[in-house]
């Protein structure tokens, strides 16, 4: 180090306003020729005096002995390392340049080592140096090189010369590169490579770039991970025993690859992010992420938050899920910490634990239906994470101090990927996920694979005419309410021609299903019915009914179900003539058919059935006159036709009428024998041709079937329906014995009578 204080001062002036503001001292006295054999040899003492700073006795502030010939040979090729008191320590009495100009200075500099000089055009102004004690000339050198840095000005080699330039130029020079442990402690402009082993050089730039000086720069070199430092070699010095401090081993990164043999990796790596870092994702480090010398890889503090010189641990996992492993990026304690947390969440669960491929086999619908809504709910309600606005994608574990990305569920159902696929010939689902989501998948299958209510429909199509004084009109029905039929109760009466003609009244959905007896009122006698049947056996006695059909049919909740009866009938024909010349007639036949079709809808919180009704009767029209050449060959048909949706009560009768036709009859009254006679018959004979109107109406009695019992009440009622007709018929059942054997199952045990409860017993609610 220096001996000395050294005062440096730059006043950079011309010299008119220099002479025009201060006046010199007198130039200082002759130092004596350096090289006079008397000067003493090694540390010879001279007077000293007045030292001035005019520019002709610049050379005068140095006192002592001078370096012979071959000393300042080996100076001015010394390079700046190796100039030091060691090597050099001749010395001199004094070094004292007050005000004096630079350009003086380096000249007086020259002529003490040795060395050459090439000063730049904008190398000005003035310095002061004040060393009035012994130095060396290797520190007189040294407080030269100083004297120009605080100006702004150093030196850079070019040959055996010298360039003195300014500072922030000389970066751009070919100045001295230093890159390994030796660099030289100067107030010489040089570069230092820096080469950092367990810190990142992005956060040592930007957490110290504020340390080089004004005329100084530093930048970074990823790829060998290095910091390129510009500036006075006092000032890297400075900034070198700040980077020793921080890269200490610790933060050195590793990689490691873990396998997982009994999770997903994937689901390992979330689960140590949750235990670890609470579930905050974070960015991989880099330029603008906060943090320490980590080079912003995600870590976690050592339990109780304990630091070290070592470091804190820090670990990044990533998940390879086509090997199923798990790639951890950290130092070392980051990664045996992981290690160890994967060890004890990475093993073999039991049979009733693990996940896998699991099959369920359907017990009540469709495997191929059930797994499409599954499949949508699986899709719909898989886990989503939305980074935070402008962030990449989080990695699983956030820097020490570093704010993760803003991460949003949403609010998924299932934890992992679900997937259901039908096996229709075991009406069976394969369902592959984990633990929890088959769970998940069971819940939900629990609630839609169950036994579906089926609605037993019993309908009656029959026809009545209009007559018999029962005020019947041409009329058609329809259903006036917001829910596709009028409703009345008609337990306080009826009359028969309000069932002929609904419009009558304002509906007509019949109180059978009530469990009471139905009053008719017909004409002035009025007469309790029981029961549908007795009312279409009453009608046939007082109108003139005709049942065309009584179709039933079991239908299952919210699923179509189709009867239909009928023959194929001769409608028309059709000639050909053959190439022989014959003749050829060849029928066409159409269907008669009597069709109920029907899809119910079962309330499930009251005994309501919506029903939607498709009926439609095609029969032979008697009534549609046929041209004489066509009558041989053609018989057309009639087809009515019902297409509604009703809402009727369980074991309610719905009346949906109002298809109307005309219907022409003949009746002719004769003589036996004589009416037949040709021509003179028609005097013993008579012909009446009669035209009426004829009303179809369709009765419809929905019963819902929630349980076995309800299913065996249909099936008993049936059974005595079909006794009844046969006793009724004077007949015997050829069937009794199997008749009897259905009975029997189908008979109902009595409930079990409730036990009587103690009021006083302990538990009871008395209130």
């Amino acid at each position: 180090m220096l001996n000395a204080v050294a005062m440096v001062g730059l006043n950079v002036m011309t010299a008119s306003s220099v002479h025009a503001q201060e006046e010199f001292p007198p130039p200082p006295p002759d130092f004596g020729d350096f090289d006079t054999p008397s000067a003493p040899p090694g540390n010879g003492t001279l007077p000293t005096g007045n030292h001035g700073g005019a520019a002709a006795g610049a050379s005068d502030g140095k006192k002592g002995v001078s370096l012979t010939t071959n000393q300042k040979q080996k100076f001015s090729q010394a390079n700046v390392e190796d100039i030091s008191n060691e090597n050099f320590p001749e010395t001199i009495e004094s070094f004292d340049f007050p005000n004096v100009e630079i350009t003086d200075v380096i000249k007086a500099i020259s002529e003490l080592t040795g060395k050459n000089f090439i000063i730049d055009p904008g190398v000005r102004g003035k310095i002061t140096i004040i060393a009035p004690s012994k130095i060396t000339v290797a520190e007189a050198y040294k407080a030269f090189l100083s004297a120009l840095a605080i100006n702004g000005f150093t030196v850079v080699p070019s040959g055996s010369f010298l360039k003195v330039k300014s500072g922030r130029n000389a970066q751009r020079d070919n100045i001295e590169t230093y890159s390994g442990s030796y660099y030289p402690n100067t107030d010489q402009m040089i570069t230092r490579i820096i080469h950092l082993k367990h810190i990142s050089a992005d956060q040592v730039n930007k957490d110290l770039r504020i340390l080089p000086s004004k005329d100084g720069e530093m930048n970074v070199y990823q790829q060998t991970n290095s910091i390129i430092i510009s500036d006075w070699g006092a000032n890297i010095d400075r900034v070198m025993k700040i980077i020793n401090q921080l890269d200490v081993p610790g933060f050195d990164e590793q990689l490691e690859v873990v396998r997982i043999r009994y999770a997903k990796a994937k689901d390992i790596a979330d689960l140590v992010d949750k235990i670890v870092n609470k579930g905050q994702g974070t960015n991989r480090g880099g330029v603008g992420v906060t943090g320490g010398f980590g080079g912003g890889a995600p870590r976690f503090s050592r339990p109780g938050g304990s630091t070290s010189q070592q470091g804190n641990s820090f670990f990044m996992a990533i998940p390879d899920d086509r090997t199923n492993s798990l790639i951890i990026v950290g130092n070392k304690s980051g990664i045996v910490r992981v290690k160890k947390l994967i060890g004890q969440l990475d093993f073999k669960p039991s049979e009733a634990d693990g996940g896998g491929v699991f099959v369920y086999y359907v017990k009540n619908g469709e495997a191929k239906k059930i797994a499409a809504v599954l499949q949508g709910v699986s899709k719909d309600a898989a886990p989503k994470t939305t980074p935070g606005a402008g962030q990449p994608p989080p990695f699983f574990a956030p820097p020490l101090g570093m704010e993760g990305a803003d991460t949003k569920s949403s609010g998924a159902v299932f934890s992992g990927e679900v997937k259901i696929t039908a096996d229709e010939s075991t009406n069976s689902l394969i369902i592959t996920a984990g633990k929890g989501d088959y769970e998940t998948v069971m819940n939900l299958l629990n609630k839609i694979d169950i036994p579906r209510d089926q609605v037993f429909v019993e309908a009656i199509i029959m026809e009545m005419s209009a007559g018999d004084g029962f005020g019947f009109k041409p009329s058609y029905y329809n259903f006036a309410s917001d829910n596709g039929i009028a409703r009345q109760s008609f337990s306080g009466g009826l009359k028969v021609d309000e069932v002929i003609n609904p419009l009558a009244g304002v509906g007509t959905v019949l109180g059978f299903g009530s469990g009471k007896d139905v009053e008719l009122t017909i004409g002035n006698t009025k007469q309790k019915v029981p029961s549908l049947i007795g009312l279409i056996n009453l009608l046939k006695k007082t109108t003139k009914a005709n049942i065309l059909s009584r179709p039933q049919i079991l239908a299952m909740d919210n699923q179509e179900a189709l009867i239909q009866v009928g023959d194929k009938v001769v409608t028309s024909a059709t000639q050909s003539t053959s190439p022989q010349g014959v003749t050829v007639t060849t029928p066409v036949l159409e269907e008669a058919l009597i069709e109920l079709k029907l899809k119910p809808f079962i309330n499930p919180t009251s005994k309501a059935v919506r029903m939607e009704i498709d009926q439609s009767v095609k029969q032979p029209s008697a009534g549609v006159s046929t041209p004489k050449a066509f009558q041989d060959n053609t018989q057309p048909l009639a087809t009515r036709k019902i297409k509604t949706f009703i809402v009727v009560d369980d074991g309610d009768t719905a009346v949906l009428g109002g298809l109307i036709k005309d219907r022409e009859t003949e009746e002719i009254v004769k003589v036996p024998l004589l009416g037949d006679l040709p021509i003179l018959g028609w005097l013993f004979k008579s012909k009446e041709t009669n035209k009426e109107k004829v009303n179809m109406l369709v009765f419809i009695t929905p019963k819902i079937i929630r349980s076995g019992d309800d299913s065996k009440q249909i099936i008993s009622k049936k059974i005595e329906q079909r006794v009844g007709f046969i006793k009724a018929q004077g007949g015997v059942d050829a069937y009794g014995e199997v008749m009897d054997e259905i009975r029997t199952k189908t008979t109902l045990k009595p409930k079990a009578a409730a036990a009587p409860v103690d009021d006083n017993a302990p538990g009871t609610d008395t209130e």
